[in-house]
C-alpha cells in the first residue's frame, strides 16, 4: 500500500491504479472512499472481498451528471433535482442503464452521487468519469473520517491510498430513491429531511417528498 498526500499528481497516480484494475482509499465530503473502476468485475469483487461484504450494492460517483447518464436514468424530475443537490452528500437511486452486474449485485437500480470534494471529483474525472464509491471500512463497522481512523486490515488490502485530511460532515450520505416523481429517503445522512424539504422549496422543483 502506498499513501500519498492528496495533490494533482498523487491524484492522477490513484486514476492510473484505478484504471489498472487496482483499489484506491480517497477522501470525500463524507468519509473516505474505497474506489475502483466500476466495470472491472474482478477489481469490484475484490472491494467486497475487503469489505466482507455481502450482496449489498454499492454506490458509483461521478464528476459530473453527464458521466452519471451512462449508467443510469435520469427523467425530468431526477435530473431537475439531482442538478439541485450535487454536488453534495446525497446519494440517489435511479434505474440503472447498463447491467453493472457486481456493482448493483443484479438490482434493477443504481445508486449515484457527485460528492462536494474536489479531490473525488478529479480522481473520478481522470479514471473515466465514474468510481466506485463505497465507504473504506469493513462492512458493519464506523466509517472513517481520517486515514488514523481507517481499519488496518483495509488499508493494508489496497493499493494506494490518498490522505486529504479530515472529511468536511464525518456523516455517510443521505439516500434517496426517486421513482414516478416521488423522492423517498431511504437513509439519513449529511443533508437531514429538513434540508431536503428546505432546498425543494427554495428551488420551487415540483416533486413529492415521502419520508
Amino acid at each position: 500500500m502506498r499513501l500519498l498526500k492528496v495533490s494533482r499528481e498523487a491524484i492522477r497516480l490513484a486514476s492510473l491504479i484505478v484504471k489498472d484494475g487496482g483499489l484506491v482509499i480517497y477522501p470525500t465530503d463524507t468519509v473516505y472512499g474505497l474506489g475502483c473502476n466500476p466495470f472491472d468485475d474482478a477489481a469490484v469483487s475484490r472491494v467486497f472481498l475487503v469489505k466482507g461484504r455481502g450482496d449489498v450494492p454499492v454506490p458509483i460517483l461521478g464528476d459530473s451528471i453527464e458521466s452519471l447518464e451512462k449508467i443510469a436514468e435520469f427523467d425530468d424530475v431526477a435530473y431537475e433535482f439531482c442538478s439541485t443537490f450535487w454536488p453534495g452528500a446525497l446519494s440517489v437511486i435511479l434505474p440503472k442503464k447498463l447491467p453493472l452486474e457486481k456493482v448493483t449485485c443484479g438490482s434493477p437500480t443504481v445508486a449515484v452521487r457527485i460528492p462536494a470534494s474536489q479531490a473525488a471529483i478529479e480522481l473520478a474525472r481522470l479514471s473515466g468519469g465514474l468510481l466506485v464509491g463505497t465507504s473504506a471500512n469493513i462492512s458493519g463497522m464506523p466509517p472513517a473520517c481520517d486515514i488514523s481512523e481507517l481499519d488496518k486490515r483495509v488499508a493494508e488490502s489496497v493499493d494506494m491510498v490518498l490522505d486529504g485530511g479530515r472529511c468536511l460532515h464525518c456523516v455517510a450520505s443521505t439516500i434517496v430513491k426517486i421513482e414516478d416523481g416521488t423522492i423517498k429517503v431511504l437513509r439519513e445522512g449529511a443533508v437531514s429531511l429538513n434540508m431536503i424539504k428546505d432546498r425543494i422549496v427554495k428551488a420551487r422543483l415540483n416533486v413529492k417528498l415521502v419520508e
